[in-house]
Parts: C-alpha cells; structure tokens; sequence
C-alpha cells in the first residue's frame, strides 16, 4: 500500500472520528434532550455540563479527547505514519470536531479534541495547555482559560517546531497554525462577551436554560 494511499485514508478516518458529536449522543442518552436547543447551543462538554451537571460534561470532554488522541495515536504509533500526516490527522480531526457531517456541520469548539491530538504531537506543549485549565478554574470563564491556553500551547508548538527543538518535526506546523486558528476564531463571540463583561461562569449545578433565538 502506498503512502498516499495510507495518507488518504488516515485523513478520512481522521475527519469521521473527529466528527462524532459526543455531546449530542449524550444529551440524547442521558436525558432524551438535543442539547442543541439548550444553554449556548452548543455540543461541547462547557454547555453539556451547564445543562446536565458535571459528571455529564466529564463524560464529553473525555470523549472528546479521546477523538484527537486516537486518530493521531494510530497514526503516530501503529501505522507510523510521516510527520505531516500525523499533523495533517490532528488537524483533520479537530476539523471534522467543528464542522461534523453529521448533524449539519455545526460542532463544538476543538478545545477538547486539539488536546488529545496535542497530547501526541507534543507533550510538552499539551503541558504548557494546563494553564488553560489553572486560568478556566480561577476564573469560572472556560472560554478564557480555552483561548490562552490554546494560543500559548499551540504558540509554543509553532516555536518548536520551527526551529525543530526537543524532537519537534517542522511538519508540525501543520498541527500548530491551522488549530490555533480555528479554535481562536471559533470563540470570536466569547471574546466579545469577555470584552463587554457578558460572559458566563461555569457554575457548578446545571442550568438547563433553552437556547434563546432571535427572530
């Protein structure tokens, strides 16, 4: 089998594994609800667990990582695939996160997903996302302790990877840019409601608010 053929289908795996909505399977599962119609609107374990309670949002962020470690881990460790391809898979994978054929394009944030596939890529850049997670505890905003802690891990995947420090390959550039890009521009709308002080703090009983639409 050739390497593009090998490739092409690590991709494809990538983008259906990733595209798995976890969150709204749960929703289903757990309560019979579309949590789509709930809090935020969204699929990813923030809203899951302001709507169902935390052990529910446990079990997406789980889930969702686990996304991004699989697919990058397969292609890492079992099938050893050429670094921009093990990139390419992290990056297709958050990819099909946000943007799931399955339920109408319209996913999660790729927080969750980048992680796991971080994990594989660069551990010590999945280190250096903790503070995320340090800020996000602090703060009560996951959308801010998501954002810095994306930018300054993924930030610092680009800098490993240019100068090809610590065993980090340049291909992994291909991981750090489009990710961080997507995941930035993904909490556009959080950052507009942090900058005007609308944001809202996880708190820790479950909301389930329906979602408000504008006519």
């Amino acid at each position: 089998m050739s390497d593009l053929v090998v490739a092409t289908f690590v991709l494809m795996a990538a983008y259906l594994v990733g595209a798995i909505p976890f969150g709204v399977l749960l929703g289903k599962i757990w309560r019979g609800i579309d949590i789509r119609r709930y809090g935020s609107g969204g699929t990813g374990a923030t809203n899951v667990a302001r709507t169902l309670g935390p052990r529910a949002g446990a079990a997406v962020l789980a889930s969702d990582v686990t996304k991004g470690l699989l697919v990058t881990g397969i292609a890492r460790y079992v099938i050893h695939a050429d670094p921009w391809v093990i990139a390419a898979a992290g990056t297709v994978t958050v990819l099909g996160h946000m943007f799931p054929a399955y339920i109408g394009f319209k996913g999660g944030k790729g927080v969750a997903t980048g992680f796991g596939a971080l994990l594989i890529v660069s551990p010590i850049a999945a280190v250096i996302a903790m503070t995320g997670v340090a800020i996000a505890a602090l703060t009560r905003y996951v959308s801010l302790g998501s954002i810095i802690g994306s930018a300054v891990s993924l930030g610092s995947l680009a800098v490993f990877s240019a100068f090809e420090i610590w065993g980090h390959d340049l291909w992994y550039l291909l991981f750090a840019i489009p990710v961080a890009t997507m995941i930035i521009w993904s909490h556009h709308a959080n950052i507009d409601r942090l900058a005007k002080g609308g944001e809202a703090r996880l708190e820790g009983a479950p909301t389930p608010r329906r979602v408000r639409r504008t006519p």
